[in-house]
């Protein structure tokens, strides 16, 4: 009994520091569809765009937006989702290009607006987080998924190296062993300033995985 009330005043406290450091984040609302034991994921940042990232996207330099969604079960991620925009403005061809990566689709595109951009690099649709076998071990159990939008956060070889780790087999690799994974409080909470120009992090509700 004396052994087991320390044990349990870590986890307590443990439990406490979460849930402080998940409300210090702000929530919005996320569509959430279960498809073969997958979570697809529906959300839209378009309205973090400011004035100041719409300027600099309009820079004509070439920029990079990455987006993660993470899926947590209390402080340790289960799965991860990509996806990355390198984006110029033409002066000439009065376009934007926009190189779109994910760990499922290379795609070169051109749009006429800057809301067509922001749409494409911010909104996510029916996006696939992780695999069937990541959640496997938390079926009944709550859930809630994380966003972590950066400007320029990433080398060309970061991304490629991020994204084949995202397309290894499945049981290929475990998130805890990556440096670009890392627990809730140390992405969201305690990340050091300075890694990328310019971050917008969110959190959804809780999510109960199916049975």
């Amino acid at each position: 009994m004396k052994r087991a009330l320390p044990t349990a005043i870590v986890a307590l406290t443990l439990a406490a520091s979460v849930a402080f450091a998940q409300g210090s984040v702000p929530q919005r609302r996320f569509g959430v569809q279960w498809r073969d034991g997958v979570p697809r994921v529906h959300f839209s940042a378009t309205d973090l765009a400011d004035e100041s990232l719409r300027d600099q996207l309009e820079s004509g330099v070439w920029e990079r937006l990455v987006m993660r969604v993470y899926a947590y079960r209390g402080e340790e991620p289960a799965a991860v989702a990509l996806r990355s925009c390198r984006i110029h403005w033409d002066v000439w061809l009065q376009h934007y290009s926009v190189q779109f990566r994910s760990s499922r689709v290379d795609r070169d595109e051109t749009h006429r607006t800057m809301d067509a951009v922001l749409d494409r690099c911010l909104v996510a649709r029916r996006v696939p987080v992780g695999r069937a076998s990541d959640y496997r071990e938390h079926r009944g159990q709550s859930v809630y998924f994380a966003t972590l939008i950066e400007l320029n956060p990433l080398t060309e070889a970061q991304v490629h190296r991020l994204r084949r780790w995202l397309a290894r087999p499945a049981g290929g690799g475990r998130i805890g062993g990556e440096a670009f994974f890392g627990s809730f409080v140390s992405l969201f909470v305690n990340r050091r300033i300075g890694q990328a120009q310019r971050t917008l992090r969110f959190r959804s509700q809780p999510v109960r995985v199916p049975r």
